[in-house]
């Protein structure tokens, strides 16, 4: 593990395209840190995207962290200097379309977030697995049984990770996102899988996921 520490308002490169700053902690603290890793995996989605990223969360200090602005964990990696959250600039890529991306580029723990408040991935170099979901303000479902980062799922579906899915199934589709699985959404996903040249099968697996996020543009 190879962790930069640097001063608030550094601006000395970490990658190509991104500055130690853009990982620093919003409250100005003197003590900053980044994990290498972090910044070059980031850095390789990016060129893969072709597109700027945005990094809206990098290294919290521990009164940032508790802050009730973000009501981080006390185990958060962002205290540690290796997580980040990001999302595009231009905000073009949706947030599965970036899990996914970022699961593909090894990452540790990956967090999609596509609520209210937000549309960003979450990512940290832990060691284990750690995959979840947050469809809504501070309840996080986790995926982490799957061997891919989104649950494979199908009408009837129930549980709060499903549910979180499913909304962001919804959203893709762009039909009513309340997160039930019903006769509606799995019309409007067969007529998408059968547009993206998948069997119509009502079933949304991993290669509907990535079709329907667009990942697989970049892949």
């Amino acid at each position: 593990m190879s962790i930069v520490t640097f001063k608030s308002g550094d601006k000395t490169a970490l990658t190509e395209n991104f500055t130690r700053s853009e990982f620093a902690c919003p409250c100005g603290c003197n003590s900053q840190m980044i994990e290498q890793e972090l910044a070059d995996k980031i850095q390789g989605i990016r060129d893969k995207l072709g597109k700027k990223i945005r990094i809206t969360s990098g290294y919290r200090c521990v009164s940032h962290n508790a802050s009730k602005k973000v009501g981080g964990s006390k185990q958060s990696r962002h205290l540690y200097g290796i997580a980040a959250d990001w999302r595009t600039e231009d905000r073009s890529v949706n947030p599965v379309c970036l899990g996914i991306l970022a699961q593909k580029a090894g990452f540790g723990g990956i967090g999609i977030y596509w609520h209210s408040r937000g549309a960003f991935v979450h990512t940290d170099t832990r060691g284990g697995k750690a995959t979840w979901l947050c469809t809504t303000p501070g309840q996080y479902p986790s995926t982490s049984y799957n061997a891919f980062v989104l649950p494979t799922i199908k009408q009837g579906c129930s549980g709060a990770a499903n549910r979180s899915a499913t909304i962001m199934l919804q959203k893709l589709l762009k039909v009513n996102a309340d997160g039930i699985f019903g006769s509606g959404t799995t019309k409007a996903l067969m007529l998408a899988q059968q547009k993206h040249g998948l069997v119509p099968d009502g079933i949304c697996g991993p290669k509907s996921w990535t079709a329907l996020s667009g990942a697989s543009k970049y892949l």
